[in-house]
Formats: C-alpha cells, sequence, structure tokens
C-alpha cells in the first residue's frame, strides 16, 4: 500500500482505490499530492485548465516561486485536467491566447524541466496519477 497525502488546501481532490493507496491529509509545502515519506522528493501540482491559464499568465510572479521549490525534487509535475485540443480551442475563461499558454508551458518545461502533463478529464487523469505515484514510490524507495 502506498501512502499518499493530498494538500488540505486541495478542493477537489483525486480519489485513490482503497485497496492499493492510503490517502491522508496534510498541509504541503509545495505541490497537492506527495507520497508519504518523500514528502521532498515527490510532488504533483493539479490544475484545472482555468486555474492554469490563470496562474501561468496571471500569477506567474508567485508561480515562478512554487516552481523553484518544484526545481529542488527529484520528480515534481503539473498535472491538468484538459488536453492541448482544449487550449488550442480556446476553452477557458481567459483573454490569453492559446500560443501563449502553451509557450508557457514549454517554457517552464525547458527553463525548470518540470513537464506540464495534459492527462484529460479528471475520469483518464486519475489512473494516470495512480500510475505515476506508483512508478515513483517504486523507483525513490
Amino acid at each position: 500500500m502506498i501512502p499518499i497525502l493530498i494538500d488540505t488546501r486541495e478542493q477537489r481532490n483525486w480519489t485513490f482505490p482503497p485497496e492499493r493507496f492510503i490517502v491522508e491529509r496534510a498541509t504541503l509545502a509545495t505541490g497537492d499530492y506527495t507520497i508519504k515519506g518523500l514528502e521532498d522528493r515527490v510532488a504533483l501540482e493539479r490544475k484545472s485548465l482555468g486555474d492554469y491559464v490563470s496562474t501561468v499568465i496571471g500569477q506567474w510572479t508567485r508561480f515562478r516561486k512554487e516552481l523553484n521549490r518544484l526545481m529542488t525534487y527529484d520528480i515534481a509535475a503539473i498535472v491538468v485536467e484538459a488536453n492541448v485540443e482544449d487550449v488550442m480551442q480556446h476553452k477557458y475563461e481567459s483573454e490569453a491566447e492559446p500560443a501563449s499558454v502553451m509557450g508557457r508551458a514549454h517554457g517552464i518545461f525547458l527553463d525548470t524541466g518540470i513537464p506540464t502533463l495534459w492527462w484529460g478529464s479528471r475520469v483518464v487523469c486519475e489512473p494516470q496519477v495512480w500510475q505515476f505515484l506508483t512508478l515513483a514510490d517504486k523507483k525513490l524507495r
């Protein structure tokens, strides 16, 4: 069983199968999800599409500080509950151009090494997160 910590500020947290994961809530310094015992080595930052756009365009200075913290982790990623097609079709409430949003995502990776993972809807994201955290746990323990 893998012990998962979910940040107490996370409002619509992903669900985890109880036969594979033990889930606890905790105040995390960085990110929204981690593995207990690896809090300073693994972090996933969860974003809806609207939140991602707002964060990387409108709150860039604040988010850059979070990215600086995430850069110190062995494994870190931003997981967006949307896909690139949603960005290109401007399925978010912001005047930011899709090219600007994608440019910021590319820039984050090129500058920090932290990928933005466009894993689609919540239903598609959750099993990807389960697999990702399972593999991260195996790799680091």
